[in-house]
């Protein structure tokens, strides 16, 4: 079963993953029965394993050697942030709240938001460098549904919730102190990621509903058209151009959460009167996620073997 999830781009985390929502889709009460079991096995069970991986992938952060991590994931992911502002602002500017196309602003915002770090994480380890793993951190602080309801916030200039964003940052801090003040700590710690990255696919998995995604249709396929076009151009030739990278960190960070299905309704339990939109919403978003699982990691693949990129071996 390992040598099978290793040779899919990102199976250590998709099949795993497809697996769980296979659970979540045909029999999603089976582990709800209390204790460690529901926990474990279902969507409860993923702040504590994301937290887990901000953590240990961010012990291996030596901040010797911060300034690279900074110059090149930090800038990307700062230029994403921009992106996903300045889309959002405009998209409710000249669209209003219940969009075009069947795609209203709330589907726009939390799509294009969307940054999955389970799979970052697995494709910077087939793919990337020692320095795009111990980046997971930082792309932890974009997968949260803080982030998109922060966006959404100020596109619709309502009030903003910062404490979601600091809860994320915690982790991430208390990683850097004890890496740095620990080397061999740190380098114990960051080895636990891969072994982490099956577990974290399984509870992405627990809240994908497989049915409800596909119902979503066109309009599901076409707000993840959309999710690419908005920002893969920009951010891969600000990587490949501006930083004279591989562009790998850019594929890497190109797919939907599964988290980002909570976000509408997170903003409708907010808001009420969208409640109606938020519930088309969440099944366009999921039908991102599924799609996205599937396209990214091949794409991938096919862009490390035409720029000679040789898949790593954990």
């Amino acid at each position: 079963m390992l040598k099978f999830m290793k040779k899919i781009p990102g199976g250590l985390l998709l099949v795993p993953m497809l697996i769980s929502a296979l659970f979540a889709t045909f029999l999603p009460d089976i582990f709800k029965i209390g204790g460690m079991t529901e926990a474990f096995y279902t969507t409860k069970g993923i702040n504590y394993i994301v937290a887990l991986v901000c953590f240990c992938s961010s012990a291996a952060l030596d901040l010797e050697k911060m300034k690279k991590v900074i110059r090149k994931q930090g800038s990307i992911l700062a230029l994403k942030v921009a992106i996903c502002f300045l889309f959002s602002f405009l998209y409710f500017k000249f669209f209003g709240m219940n969009g075009i196309f069947g795609i209203s602003a709330i589907a726009f915002t939390a799509t294009i938001c969307s940054l999955n770090p389970s799979l970052y994480l697995a494709l910077v380890s087939d793919y990337g460098d020692p320095g795009d793993e111990a980046a997971f951190g930082l792309t932890g602080l974009l997968c949260v549904p803080a982030f998109p309801m922060l966006v959404y916030s100020v596109s619709k200039v309502s009030g903003v919730d910062w404490m979601p964003v600091v809860s994320v940052l915690v982790p991430i801090v208390s990683g850097i102190v004890i890496g740095n003040l620990d080397k061999d700590l740190g380098k114990f710690f960051a080895g636990a990621v891969p072994i982490l990255t099956p577990f974290m696919g399984w509870a992405f998995g627990a809240g994908i509903n497989l049915i409800a995604a596909f119902k979503a249709g066109l309009e599901g396929i076409l707000l993840t058209v959309i999710f690419y076009v908005v920002s893969f151009p920009l951010l891969w030739l600000f990587e490949t151009k501006v930083l004279k990278e591989s562009g790998i960190t850019t594929f890497a960070i190109s797919s939907i959460a599964g988290l980002s299905v909570s976000v509408p309704s997170l903003i409708a339990a907010a808001d009420p009167s969208v409640a109606d939109i938020a519930s088309v919403a969440v099944a366009q978003i999921a039908l991102g996620v599924v799609i996205t699982s599937i396209i990214t990691p091949y794409i991938t693949a096919v862009y490390a073997k035409k720029k000679g990129i040789e898949k790593r071996v954990l």
